[in-house]
């Protein structure tokens, strides 16, 4: 793909990348200003629904009032035996009916808590009898408890059956409470007229200062609610909304009358609302307006501002796009199509320097170059024969420096297997061993020796030296050396006695380098092979029964090393010896090994297991199945470092 087709698809990327992050951001903005246009509406709507509730029952509160106000009716509650006065009074009545915007009216005397009622459609006249403890009419002994002058009430009457917006007036007279008197409007018709919004998205719902539901656009909910004779338990706005708590501190607000009016936002059915409201004192109601902003105001009417943005955004790509393709990558592309002539041979075509710019000067310095091409081109055989000539002669010299350099790490790999134990002694000695010894190079650090007392007793050493390769070949040497004349000199029957000699003779010889060191496990076998002795410095001895195991620890103290302790007492620990029970000692080499699906190190747990799934395999073929086990958990990956075991048992 040329310069050209490669800007092209910058361009292209960054209009997507920025018009995405412009979209996003603009989108953002929109719905910050949706949710401010939401909120304003909110308050607006909010208002209006106070001013049209309380303009649609204000005039029914002043007739229910002037109707227990009236001395007639006043006389008829404290005389209602009174023919004359019953006959005027529910004249009186009637005329209030005809004046009440549902043409209904209800009268209830206290002393025999008989009900009056008319709707037009059926006389005025006695309905039923209010009697105590009837759940159906608790509504009038809580009014007659708690309302001083009036209070609306929504309720379903099951004598009357009727479900109304009641308003309920106290009749009063010389201070004291003798009756109730007033109207009541549908429900139905109540609802649809002050609550349904004929705004898609806009809902209002109206409750009472405590919070219980008055008015709902569903009108199942709100028959259900208007059979419920308890209060306490009919539907709050609480149980409409995900978030009670964000409601009620609101109400709690416009009652206070800290503030007219109220916006906040609430989650209603998983869904953000925006919310206004605005407290009626007068009837002690509160009007919460719900507003989906998303449908009040919506996003798509913001397109053309935004369709327009990226129509600008795109012209200004493409102009700047033509004027780098002008100004830059059209010459660019006549500089390509000439440097290609020079790239077939031809040395001799010189550039045009059209412009004194920053491309002028790219072609006068490839006009340059050309001309030191051109010379070089000449000699260029000459040259390349001669050297390589000499990398012939220098790969020769490699070769020879290589083979004698091999041929001495082999024969170090000879010397390094003498110093170990002898096949023909370790089978004199422990007929039933195995030796798995596997150098990470050539030569290794590990090394294996086993010696024999004039008793007939056993002393079986492991050691890992510090580094690989012929490093730690020489450390195999010299630890070899030291344990030798360490035995020799000392007690085979006591083993961290000769880890101690070890660790300080080690040391004095590694003076001028403390950084070496080795790991060292002896194992003292007695003579009647019933009881061991095992000391070591960073190593462990491994018992197998069956398919358990111990483990015998040494000590965490390497020898040789700068850090290590020359007065340092290593650690006996005396074994019974039984016949059957595989040992093992092993270097760290094969536990590290990384391989398995994450490549991780082998670990306890995997060889232990493996051990104990050939507990019933001969000891001798230990050493392949050993060998086959590492090398498919190593797979591909490098062998880490030096692995030296030997197992036995007696």
């Amino acid at each position: 793909m040329g310069l050209r087709g490669r800007f092209l698809l910058l361009v292209v990327g960054i209009y997507l990348v920025v018009g995405a992050l412009a979209v996003l951001g603009f989108f953002q903005v929109a719905g910050k200003i949706v949710r401010s246009l939401g909120a304003s509406y909110a308050t607006q709507y909010a208002q209006q629904q106070k001013g049209h509730i309380l303009a649609k029952i204000d005039r029914e509160l002043v007739l229910a009032q002037k109707l227990v106000d009236s001395p007639l009716l006043q006389r008829w509650a404290q005389n209602e035996s009174d023919p004359a006065l019953r006959k005027l009074a529910l004249e009186e009545l009637d005329s209030f009916r005809r004046l009440f915007a549902d043409k209904s009216v209800f009268f209830v005397i206290d002393k025999s808590k008989n009900y009056y009622f008319s709707d037009g459609k059926r006389p005025l006249e006695l309905r039923y009898t209010i009697k105590p403890g009837d759940p159906t009419t608790a509504w009038y002994a809580a009014t007659i408890e708690q309302v001083d002058d009036f209070a609306l009430h929504v309720d379903h009457s099951e004598q009357l059956g009727l479900t109304n917006v009641w308003i309920n007036a106290i009749v009063k007279q010389d201070g004291k409470k003798v009756g109730l008197g007033g109207s009541g409007l549908d429900l139905t018709e109540f609802l649809k007229e002050v609550v349904h919004s004929p705004e898609p998205g806009v809902q209002t719902i109206l409750v009472n200062g405590q919070g219980f539901v008055q008015g709902h656009s569903d009108q199942q909910l709100m028959e259900a609610n208007a059979r419920i004779k308890e209060e306490s338990k009919r539907l709050k706005i609480d149980n409409l909304v995900d978030d009670p708590g964000v409601v009620q501190a609101h109400l709690q607000n416009l009652i206070e009358g800290r503030t007219q009016v109220e916006t906040f936002e609430l989650v209603v059915d998983k869904r953000p609302m925006l919310a206004a409201a605005t407290y009626m004192k007068e009837i002690d109601w509160i009007a919460v307006v719900l507003v989906d902003p998303a449908q009040v105001v919506r996003s798509r009417q913001f397109l053309p501002i935004l369709g327009l943005l990226a129509i600008s955004f795109l012209a200004t790509i493409l102009l700047v796009s033509m004027m780098i393709d002008r100004l830059i990558l059209s010459r660019l592309a006549r500089l390509t199509g000439q440097t290609r002539e020079i790239a077939a041979g031809r040395y001799d075509v010189l550039l045009t320097v059209d412009r004194e710019d920053e491309i002028g000067h790219l072609t006068e310095s490839f006009n340059h170059m050309t001309a030191t091409i051109r010379d070089y081109t000449h000699n260029l055989e000459r040259k390349v024969e001669e050297r390589t000539e000499e990398l012939t002669r220098s790969k020769a010299q490699l070769e020879a420096i290589n083979t004698k350099l091999m041929s001495s790490i082999h024969y170090a790999r000879l010397i390094q297997s003498a110093l170990l134990a002898k096949p023909a002694e370790l089978a004199r000695l422990l007929p039933q061993h195995v030796v798995y010894w596997r150098p990470r190079d050539v030569v290794g650090g590990d090394f294996y020796a086993i010696y024999e007392d004039p008793d007939g007793g056993l002393l079986l050493a492991v050691a890992d030296c510090t580094g690989h390769g012929v490093p730690g070949a020489f450390m195999t040497m010299a630890t070899k050396a030291l344990l030798d004349s360490a035995v020799a000199q000392g007690s085979s029957d006591d083993p961290a006695a000769l880890l101690g000699d070890l660790n300080r003779t080690l040391r004095a010889l590694l003076l001028q380098d403390g950084s070496n060191g080795v790991d060292l496990a002896l194992l003292r076998i007695a003579p009647d092979r019933r009881k061991m002795v095992f000391a070591a410095g960073k190593m462990s001895l491994w018992v197998q029964y069956g398919t358990g195991f111990q483990l015998v620890r040494g000590d965490k103290m390497s020898l040789g090393y700068d850090d290590s302790d020359q007065s340092f007492r290593f650690t006996n620990h005396t074994l019974d010896a039984s016949p059957g029970i595989r040992y093992f000692l092993m270097t760290d080499g094969v536990l590290d090994q990384a391989g398995g699906p994450k490549g991780y190190g082998l670990g306890v747990r995997r060889l232990q297991e493996a051990l104990a799934g050939w507990k019933g395999e001969p000891i001798d073929r230990l050493e392949a199945l050993l060998d086959n086990f590492v090398r498919e958990w190593q797979g591909a990956l490098a062998q880490r470092d030096d692995i030296t075991v030997v197992a036995f048992q007696l």
